[in-house]
Parts: C-alpha cells; structure tokens; sequence
C-alpha cells in the first residue's frame, strides 16, 4: 500500500486545498502560445445544429403535463400551452435535457470523488499513466479541454470546466429560461459531451493509481455469478460505482491474512475484479440486488453511490445483515461514526445495536468491514439453518389473492405476465414459469402492487434458487483504453468499411426480452467479424449464459473481438478509440478541434452504441455524449421514455461537401439515424449494419456492409428490405452474392447512380 501524500480537504470545490495551499484552476489551455477556448454551452451550437437539421427531434410524449413550477400543474395536450408560455415539444426537450444533466452529474461527481481520494492517498503529482503503447492519453479531454494531461492537476482543470458548464446547463432548465426546444436540444448534446469526458477523467484517474490493467487485451479471467461466493467464509457485498471503499476492504484483507471473501454487484464489482482479479469474485448486475441482499448470503453489505436499490437498507435491516454506507451522494439515515474507534464500530454492528453506520473516512472502512463480516459470520455460523430460512418458500405463492390478480402484472416495468407466472408455480409448470422469470429484472414493484404483500421477488428467486447458486461463469476484466497500436492497425479498415464497423453494447440491464436478446446480438456481429466492445451491466451479463463468449472470442480490439472495457466509466474509451482513428490514421490534430473530429466519425468512423436496457440518467448522457461525436445510437424499447428520438425523414437532406473540390454530393442515408428506438431484438440487429454505414466507404467495405445488411433482414424477416436501394451508390457496391437479383430489381426501379464518391465533410471550413 502506498504512502500517503497532501492530505485533502476537499470540501472547497472545484479548488482544491493540499497542505493549507489553495490550488487554482484556470479555465482556458495554452499550446504553443496560442490560448484554446474550452467550448461552453453554446459554442459548439453551429455543429449541434448540423445533425438536428439532419436527425430532427421526435418526441414521445410519457406525461404531458408540467409541475415543475407553482403555477402548475399545466396539462399541455392538444397544443395547449402552460402558465409560463412553453408548449409539449419544448417541454419534452426540456424534461429530456432534465435527466441527461442528472447522468452527466452523477458521473462527474463520481469522477471528483476518485482523483480528490487519489489526491488524498497518492499526491496530486500521479501521473497520467494509460499504458507503455499508448501516446495520446484522453482523447476527450484533449479534444475538449485543449491540452495534454500530465497529472491529476490537469483532471482538476477538467473537472472544474464541466461543473461550471453543468451548472448553466442546469440553470437554463428553471422557469423563465431556455424557450426553444432545438436549444434544448443543443445543450443535452452538450451535456452528453460533458458526461462522456467525466468518465474519462473517472477511468483514467482510477487507472493510473490503482495498477488497472492498462490497454490489455488478455486481461485475467475472473469468476462471476451468484454461484461463485464461498459462503464457507464471511462475505462483504460490495454495491455501487465508486470502487475507493472496495480497495481499502481487499487491501486491508491482503495485510491482515483474513479468509474472507469480498463479492461485488454492479460496476464496482467491475473495477474491483481489475484491482485484484485474484480477489474479486462478481455476483452479476445491478438485476442481480435484490435476490443477492435477500437470500442472506452476504454477512456485510458496502454501498457506495450509484445504482443502488434505495430499499437496500431495509432489506439487510429485515435479515439482519449490516450495512456500511461510504458516500455522501447515499447515506441512508445512518449515524456517522466515522470518528468513533474501529472496535466500538464493530461491536455495535456485530450486535446488532445499529443496523449500519455510515463511514466517510475511507481509510477506516477496510477494517471494520471485514471484522464486522467476522463477527456476524461467527454467529451465523451457529445456526446454519439461518441463511436457508431467508429464502422463502414456494407455498406462501397459494396464499395469492385472486381480487388483487392483474396488479403486478400491470405494474412490471418490462412487461412481464407475473400474476399468470405465480399461476404456473402453483400448478407445478415450474421449467414454463423458470423462462418468464429469466426476464425479470427483480425491481420489486410487483410486490408493492399487491394487496396481500406477496413476496413475489423472493418467489421467483426460490423457483429459479437451485439456478441461481449454480450459476457461475467468466468475464474478462476491463482492460481499459485501446492502445494506438491496435488503431494503427484497424484504423485504415474501419474509414474504408472492410471492418463493418465498432458496436458498443452499454446500459443497463432491462431489456425488452430478458439478456438472452443481447447474447444474441452479440454473437452475431462476433461471428460477423464486427468490433464488439462492451461496458458494464450489458459486459456482465454478456458472461452470464452458457456460451462463454469471453473464453470464446478474445479480447483484442480488432474485427471479431469481445472487448471489456470496464465499468460504466470506461464507455469514454470506446468514443476515444474513434478519436484515435482520426487522429491515427488521418492526422487530425486534436486540441480543440472537437467540430473537425464528430466531423470526421460521423462521416469515417463506423462506430454504433447499443443501449438495449435503457434505465438510468446516465445511459441518457451516455448516449448523448456518443451522438454529438457523430456516434448513431440504438436503444431498447424502453428508450422511449427518456422522451425523444433523432431520426431522419423525408426531408432530410443527404448531401455532404467533398474536400478535394468543394461540390456538394449526396450520399445516401449514412447513417440514417442518430438516436433511435427500436422496438424488438430484430429491429436493433437490421439497424446495426445501416448505422454503421458511412460515406467514406470504399466499395468493397460498402458491400461487406450491405451484404450484412440483407443477410440479417431476410435471416429475421424472410424477404429483403424495401430500402437496399438507398444505400447503393454504383452497382459495384453490390454484393457478388446478391448482384444478379439486385441489378434486376433496380433496373425496374428509377434508381439512379451517384456522379461521384467524395471525400465528405458537413464542415463549410473544410471544402477547398
């Protein structure tokens, strides 16, 4: 464990006190004399404005009224206005706008909390360090903040920049404000952007002190599922995004020599598996909460923030398990003892006098989470009835109230039939009732739906319990960033399309169809020589099936490839692989030149993110920070919730400039949507290879494309798409599998070839 250096107080953000010394931070980067402007909420307009005339808004109006001010609430349907002026369309922005700024606040405030205990622990002169290959170092923050980080002085600079813009953001919400919804619309591409360079400066942070693996792409095999905890020993569960707290409880757990085992839900389990791999064990995603606290397995539970079932407490408080909160953004009501002395801590907890305590002090909560783990494993060790009396048994389902049936079916947020599911369980159907439940994504609301208090959650987690205790896989750990190495190589064959292109599965794990639809996709594109990276919850669940895609496809990031990048955080390293390829392969320079970059991808870069459970802010912001780089974006039917969508329609407009000689070109819909909702598994998979299409593709990428493109179709909907046309410039871009039946059909169409292939740009500053 390393010294400690320059103890922080860092209750005086954005500038930091080390050692009574205030430490300034200027905005605003200098290179080589000339001083680069960090682009504040309506500088970048002139680009947003770009893709909006491209992709226009549509909204999907959840709730059509507006309570946000005293004056409400105002029904705005039927093309009424509110008390303050604002109509539905502007509204929606706005409420949209609303949750990205939640996600991008959440993530930056991760982000503040990681290099202020980096700070804390390691100096405020730890260098940036993402690897031996690896020159550009943060690409978003170059891109952005103008300026090469050293170290994590240079984070505090980026920090401070996105929390003041977060805050205009935020102000530009409250009554009176912004009244256009396409400047809405403009700021939520902005806040997106601010998120997409808090991850970065998140990962990157936490990388370069804690030894994650770096650009790594045989990063260790580590075990995850319910089934891989040694109950034989204490248990500590680790929940949350921060992994500050779960390094001191395996630090603490090396020094001491203690047997136990340290288990993680969620992106903390992420980064504590590339902390120690050895270690770690992961029990799954942010799905896997509720049955993981309520079986009783764990003998201590750690939160810290993000993602956290906000009934956890009460949960542990029932089966008598304690909790430790870590973090100010959750502290559950819990007396703050940090102060206290660590045995007397411990005794309350063990005994059970508190049902938790919250422990902002890091440096303490190693210890007195694995002795409280020690202590209440000993008791239990007593009655090892116990932990099986937690689980519920499958008679209490004939205890249903037929007056209340229906309820919990109307209120499960994914659509599940779960009255008709208890029916099964009750007659015996148990194999019928085990393929609904795999669905499920155990949030509870069923429960608190039904009028006899069923434990519906704890029913289904009994039917499947013989599942879940067996379950047990591997998952690579995050490697990371993509070194410039592995650009150089694929770079030249993503812009020209002989790679189709780079698919990041991120988000959360509600899906439409339960994570068998993501296994599915996945694979395809795999076997489909695609780039597949992958980011929290979707990389968890990736390794949670019978396939052993990790095992199976390694972790390089070339074609046919399943890249884990980390936790959520670490989605920044995919949008910086794009980067690289323009500043690899076509010597962009990146230093405020965020416009020229999005540029670049939008046109070059077949790059896609598949957000298929879309739950939280931050896969909002997460999505949005990918689309102002020129990133298209497919979400799960549950993305209609977040309220809009950016898509094109007849009126778009599909002509570029090219840069050899200033004319104008069309180009065909590439890609065709830049935010877009999709409503089943076939839906996303036929949209993937449209959105990976770009304008620079040469002619034997455009045929690899649009051969995938048919291929899927007709696999998933038995005949071709009514649009192949569209996406044919000349008959050479037809595929040699297909050129007989297609020429014949476009000859009976008013198909005509386009005069030319430019080199494209949108940019006016860019034509010669």
């Amino acid at each position: 464990m390393k010294r400690r250096i320059d103890k922080v107080n860092t209750s005086f953000s954005p500038n930091l006190w080390v050692k009574g010394k205030n430490i300034k931070v200027s905005i605003g980067a200098s290179i080589k004399g000339k001083r680069i402007k960090m682009p504040g909420v309506s500088d970048l307009r002139d680009w947003d404005n770009i893709l909006l005339s491209r992709y226009a808004p549509e909204y999907y109006v959840v709730c059509d009224k507006c309570s946000l001010c005293t004056l409400g609430p105002c029904d705005l349907s039927k093309g009424r206005r509110g008390a303050c002026g604002i109509d539905s369309k502007t509204q929606q922005s706005r409420f949209s706008l609303l949750l990205c700024v939640l996600g991008a606040s959440t993530h930056t405030a991760h982000a503040r909390d990681v290099v202020n205990r980096v700070i804390e622990k390691y100096g405020k002169y730890t260098r940036i360090d993402m690897g031996q290959d690896i020159d550009i170092d943060m690409p978003l923050f170059r891109l952005i903040i103008g300026k090469k980080p050293k170290d994590m002085r240079s984070l505090l600079k980026g920090l401070e920049y996105i929390e003041r813009e977060l805050n205009s953001l935020v102000s530009s919400l409250s009554f009176g404000q912004e009244s256009s919804n396409m400047d809405f619309e403009s700021k939520l591409l902005h806040s997106g952007m601010l998120d997409s360079l808090g991850m970065e400066i998140a990962d990157v942070a936490q990388l370069s002190a804690l030894g994650f693996p770096k650009a790594d792409p045989e990063s260790p095999l580590v075990e995850i599922g319910f089934g891989t905890a040694d109950t034989s020993k204490p248990v500590i569960l680790c929940l949350g995004h921060n992994v500050c707290s779960g390094v001191e409880i395996i630090d603490y757990v090396a020094e001491s020599d203690s047997k136990v085992e340290v288990v993680g839900i969620c992106c903390t389990a992420h980064d504590l598996a590339r902390y120690s791999a050895n270690t770690t064990k992961i029990i799954g995603p942010l799905s896997n909460q509720l049955p993981y606290v309520r079986s009783g397995i764990a003998d201590v539970i750690v939160l810290d923030e993000q993602c956290i079932r906000v009934d956890t407490l009460e949960n542990a408080k029932t089966i008598g398990i304690p909790v430790i909160t870590t973090s100010d953004k959750n502290i559950g009501s819990l007396p703050d003892l940090s102060d206290e002395d660590i045995n007397y801590v411990v005794k309350k907890l063990v005994g059970k006098e508190i049902p938790g305590a919250y422990i902002p002090d890091l440096d303490k909560v190693g210890e007195i989470a694995v002795k409280t783990a020690v202590g209440v494993h000993m008791n239990k060790t007593r009655t090892p009835v116990q932990k099986k009396s937690y689980l519920p048994e499958i008679r209490k389902c004939r205890a249903l109230n037929r007056t209340g049936k229906g309820l919990c079916s109307k209120a499960c947020p994914v659509g599940l039939d779960v009255s008709k599911t208890l029916e099964l369980i009750q007659d015996g159907m148990i194999r019928e009732a085990k393929e609904v439940i795999r669905k499920c994504i155990f949030c509870g609301r069923c429960e608190s739906h039904c009028p006899e208090k069923i434990p519906v959650t704890q029913i289904f987690s009994q039917v499947i319990a013989d599942d879940l205790l067996n379950q047990k896989g591997f998952i690579r750990s995050g490697r990371g960033p993509v070194s410039d190495v592995e650009v150089r190589k694929v770079g030249r064959p993503i812009v020209f399309g002989e790679i189709p292109g780079i698919i990041l599965f991120a988000g959360c794990p509600n899906y439409p169809d339960g994570k068998d639809g993501l296994i599915e996709m996945a694979e395809v594109f795999l076997n489909r020589k695609y780039i597949v990276a992958a980011s929290g919850c979707s990389a968890l669940d990736l390794a949670l099936s019978d396939r052993d895609l990790y095992k199976k496809y390694p972790g390089d990031f070339d074609a046919g490839c399943l890249v884990n990048t980390g936790s959520c955080v670490s989605n920044s390293h995919i949008l910086d692989a794009a980067i690289k390829v323009a500043a690899i392969f076509a010597k962009r320079p990146l230093e405020g030149n965020y416009e020229e970059v999005a540029d670049y991808i939008l046109n070059r870069v077949g790059a896609v993110a598949v957000v298929w459970g879309a739950m939280s802010q931050k896969a909002h912001s997460i999505v949005a920070g990918a689309n102002r780089l020129g990133i298209p974006a497919i979400l799960g039917s549950q993305g209609k919730k977040y309220r809009r969508s950016l898509i094109s329609n007849k009126e778009t407009r599909w002509s570029v400039y090219d840069t050899r000689s200033g004319e104008e070109c069309e180009v065909g819909p590439v890609p065709e949507h830049l935010y877009y909702v999709a409503g089943t598994k076939e839906d996303a998979i036929t949209m993937v290879p449209k959105l990976c299409m770009r304008a620079s593709d040469g002619v034997k990428g455009r045929q690899i494309k649009i051969a995938h493109y048919l291929d899927l179709y007709e696999k998933y909907y038995g005949r071709l798409p009514d649009d192949f046309h569209r996406f044919i410039r000349t008959k050479a871009d037809i595929p040699l599998t297909y050129r007989s039946r297609l020429s014949a059909i476009l000859d009976e169409m008013d198909w005509k070839p386009v005069k030319k292939i430019p080199d494209p740009t949108l940019l006016d500053q860019k034509k010669r």
